[in-house]
């Protein structure tokens, strides 16, 4: 999904940097994102307000509501996908290396 976005729309995002959490890493306001979806990730209730603060400054309320509610569909996505034992496809592992990732064996489909 990430790289459909990125040529969709004609973008010049390093995934690589955004696992790494660099700061540039060509989306706009990143540090407000990685913070809050971090928070959201990690349930780090310490951190939430301050960031959830922080993203509706910059983003409004509207879109901060959304950038939360995809923050946690995609971890409950992982979560569920855990717990049946999902498989990552063949056809994903060019994107994970350029990301830096390495699917472990364990994850690992022997199918597109």
């Amino acid at each position: 999904m990430l790289r459909a976005s990125v040529n969709h729309h004609d973008s010049d995002i390093q995934p690589d940097r955004i696992v790494g959490g660099a700061e540039e890493c060509g989306v706009e306001h990143a540090r407000e994102i990685f913070a809050l979806t971090d928070a959201v990730v990690l349930r780090d209730t310490a951190e939430y307000p301050d960031a959830r603060i922080r993203a509706e400054l910059r983003f409004g309320r509207d879109a901060t509501d959304r950038l939360v509610m995809v923050a946690a569909n995609f971890q409950q996505m992982n979560r569920m996908m855990d717990a049946i034992g999902g498989r990552v496809p063949t056809s994903v592992e060019p994107l994970a290396a350029e990301m830096g990732l390495t699917i472990p064996d364990h994850l690992a489909s022997t199918t597109a």
